[in-house]
């Protein structure tokens, strides 16, 4: 992503001119957990199934080190999305915030014992 910002007549004056314009070309560089998409941070975290049936405390790291609570009291769906509000980047000469969009995957078992599919047929069944 590039961003540039432009400070007007703060650069060197022109032989016998005006001061020229100073700009910055920002360039964001790829990030391991998060994507950037505009002022909104975009991220996947993996929950385990019983995770996702019954609920779960979880927080993530955010870029700055602060732990941002991901949890849920309910049901989580595979590629369930929650937004976080005002989590996202910093809005530039601005105090707002772009917000935070977690995708969630749901970790399933490769196998289940007959046990426990007999189980779970009499919780879910």
């Amino acid at each position: 992503m590039l961003q540039e910002v432009v400070f007007y007549e703060d650069g060197e004056p022109k032989i016998d001119g005006e001061p020229g314009d100073l700009k910055f070309r920002i360039h964001t560089s790829p990030h391991d957990v998060f994507t950037r998409k505009g002022n909104d941070l975009h991220t996947t975290v993996t929950i385990t199934l019983v995770q996702a049936l019954v609920g779960f405390e979880k927080k993530i790291k955010h870029l700055d080190e602060h732990l941002v609570d991901i949890g849920s009291q309910g049901i989580t769906k595979p590629k369930e999305v929650k937004k976080i509000k005002g989590e996202g980047m910093p809005l530039y000469a601005s105090n707002k915030k772009g917000d935070l969009y977690v995708t969630f995957e749901v970790l399933f078992p490769n196998s289940l014992t007959q046990e426990q599919k007999t189980k779970i047929k009499e919780v879910l069944g």
